[in-house]
């Protein structure tokens, strides 16, 4: 047995208790330990050792339900007829009947746990019926555009139908036709369905506020709420549309312009919006322990962020030869991009790698730890130079969204609340700038384009405004003792650190 292997002997996992060490088994690249059990029905097995103690393996497979006893159940809108004789699959599979009369294959798993609930038939129908809307919806844009190119501006006065006319003869005009698909997504996504009806001389800033107010509110692409970001894209979209209604003479004034809404603060030291040192404890067991079905350590991809302040797209697509485990160091030489397509059947998200350039191509010192974990890992899983770090089977970067989701599944489960990989990198940005980084060396440690990002997001604040500041200044009780009183603790560190 390993040296680094956990003994499971005389232990118990649901009805299997384990006998002894049955020695390494190859799956793919890697090496796993397997493990002699005997089952409470009296059969004997061989089981890797993750999928105990993952809890995935409880029995040697006496307690799954035969497909000859789920003959007759219905599943959704499947009923199972018999077991499938010609399946060649390592996956236990019976064939089913839909009620639209078609006959399918399906998992006995998929089946109990919900997943497959039909042949494929509702989809089928609802990417129909989108298909439908589509072309409806393409089909009144080219009309009011055409309108509009000739004059007629009858009805136009509604925000509705203005946006058709706008994304039809205005914008493919000064955009490409890539954006106009986002612009056209954001419009009826996020516009149209609060203020589609609104006469345009009606949109005033009271309207604004309320529409903003709901979109804050509004759960948001599986996140609790709509970003910051997101909602002033919304809100330049909707700025846009109605700049170029005043220049068709619709309406005298834009009521976007000189708008002032409560935005959200963007800086971290007053927001705290990073993990402190007790939240990150509780949290990192439950980020090592994120392995993929085969037992590889995809939570590395969490610490690499955590530790090294990259972005969770520049982490994903790090190859082997981008880390130089002796001189404790990786090299960011691309990252990962989401691109949204659309077609008659909706979006979609499709995912592909960039060089990166400027200051974002950069060089990271890596951590004691982090590099001897990564040493550790390479030397257990093996890799290639050219292979990815963080990899899925087919040996390509995992998405994006999959990593997203399960760091807030482990968030919420550690009882840190919601994490998301930008949480991460803040709080390394937060740890440096508290262990005396200027804005200058952080800024090349994380890649960004200028320190005055570092310091609009990380740096404390020395006045809550211009105002207070120049009330200090000029204020008769006002001293250099008085303002020095003042100041928090990390307020007086950065001040002696930056004081030369």
């Amino acid at each position: 047995m390993p040296r680094t292997a956990e003994d499971l002997t005389g232990r118990r996992f649901g009805m299997l208790t384990v006998t002894g060490y049955a020695g390494l088994q190859q799956q793919k690249r890697q090496k796993i330990s397997a493990w002699n059990c005997v089952c409470d029905c009296g059969n004997t097995c061989v089981v890797p050792g993750y999928l105990l103690k993952q809890g995935r393996r409880k029995s040697c497979g006496c307690i799954r339900e035969t497909g000859q006893g789920l003959v007759g159940k219905r599943f959704g809108k499947l009923t199972v007829e018999s077991e499938d004789t010609q399946n060649r699959t390592t996956l236990h599979k019976v064939i089913c009947r839909c009620d639209c009369g078609n006959r399918v294959s399906v998992a006995t798993r998929d089946l109990k746990s919900g997943k497959t609930k039909d042949c494929g038939c509702v989809r089928a129908e609802k990417s129909g019926r989108k298909s439908d809307q589509n072309r409806i919806q393409r089909e009144r844009i080219q009309e009011r555009a055409a309108d509009f190119h000739e004059g007629k501006l009858s009805g136009a006065d509604i925000l509705r139908v203005w946006c058709d006319a706008w994304i039809g003869a205005v914008l493919p005009n000064v955009i490409k036709e890539t954006t106009i698909r986002m612009y056209t997504e954001t419009l009826e996504r996020h516009i149209i369905p609060f203020l589609g009806d609104v006469p345009l001389r009606e949109l005033s800033p009271e309207v604004l506020d309320q529409w903003i107010k709901v979109l804050r509110k509004k759960p948001y692409a599986g996140r609790r709420v709509m970003t910051e970001g997101t909602l002033r894209n919304t809100f330049s979209i909707l700025s846009g549309c109605l700049r170029d209604a005043q220049k068709a003479g619709l309406i005298e004034q834009n009521p976007c312009q000189n708008f002032n809404w409560d935005t959200k603060t963007k800086n971290l030291w007053e927001g705290r919006e990073w993990l402190d040192e007790s939240q990150i404890a509780r949290l990192e067991p439950y980020l090592t322990a994120y392995r993929d079905e085969e037992g590889y350590p995809l939570g590395i991809a969490y610490e690499l962020v955590l530790y090294t302040g990259l972005t969770i797209s520049e982490a994903v697509v790090l190859r082997w030869e981008d880390v130089d485990l002796i001189g404790n160091r990786l090299f960011v030489r691309r990252f990962a991009v989401e691109r949204r397509t659309m077609s008659d059947g909706g979006s979609e998200s499709v995912y592909g790698i960039e060089a990166a350039s400027g200051r974002r191509r950069r060089e990271v010192p890596l951590p004691e730890k982090l590099c001897a974990k990564l040493s550790h890992i390479r030397r257990v899983y093996g890799g290639e130079e050219k292979d990815y770090i963080i990899h899925s089977e087919n040996n390509m970067p995992v998405r994006l969204d999959r990593l997203r989701s399960a760091l807030m599944r482990r968030g919420r489960n550690s009882g840190v609340g919601d994490v998301t990989p930008r949480m991460l990198r803040d709080s390394y940005a937060m740890k440096a700038v508290r262990a005396g980084a200027t804005s200058d060396v952080l800024a090349e440690l994380m890649g960004f384009a200028s320190p005055q990002q570092v310091v609009r997001r990380y740096m404390p604040r020395m006045a809550e405004d211009k105002r207070t500041l120049v009330d200090r200044m000029f204020s008769e009780n006002w001293s250099e003792h008085t303002a020095e009183s003042q100041l928090t603790d990390e307020s007086k560190k950065y001040i002696s650190r930056n004081t030369y």
